[in-house]
């Protein structure tokens, strides 16, 4: 398969891929990846998504909307933020981050993200401050599709809770 195909295929296979998770996974020069990038941009048969620090690729088959969803199911903590909130139906952050085993440091950073992308809504009562995911079936959708992996794990958590009742 040429070099365009693959790539075209690894990030089908991953959407939101980042630019160095390519050239891995191809085992790929940054010139020869960047050079194929870019070809694949200008006859638009990609899109892009650029930060000053990242660069993600996706299929054009991915709904804008769904964009900072992948993006942050890529990462660790989101991810385990979103897998928690798929099992419950609020959190509020004091229990969040003893369940998400993280800092409340590093969780108040992503949760603020999250809460900013539009992917978690936030309430506040009696000087609490309480997180939902509003849109469980699209989250559950994508990791489903992107990240079978984690719906194994969000079946295992909620037998868990199951069974301590």
């Amino acid at each position: 398969m040429a070099r365009p195909e693959l790539i075209l295929k690894t990030i089908e296979k991953n959407p939101g891929i980042r630019f160095r998770e390519i050239m891995d996974e191809l085992e790929l020069k940054n010139g020869t990846l960047s050079h194929h990038l870019q070809k694949l941009e200008r006859e638009s048969v990609l899109r892009a998504e650029r930060t000053p620090r990242v660069a993600r690729f996706y299929p054009l088959s991915i709904n804008e909307a769904e964009i900072p969803i992948i993006a942050r199911l890529r990462q660790e903590t989101p991810r385990r933020i979103l897998r928690l909130l798929l099992d419950v139906d609020e959190v509020n952050f004091s229990e969040m981050f003893l369940r998400i085993k993280r800092s409340p440091g590093t969780t108040s950073r992503y949760v603020t993200e999250l809460v900013n992308d539009g992917i978690i809504k936030d309430r506040f009562e009696n000087g609490k401050r309480f997180f939902s995911l509003p849109d469980k079936n699209t989250v559950n959708e994508l990791i489903s599709q992107y990240h079978p992996d984690l719906m194994d794990k969000t079946i295992e958590n909620y037998a868990d809770v199951i069974s301590s009742l």
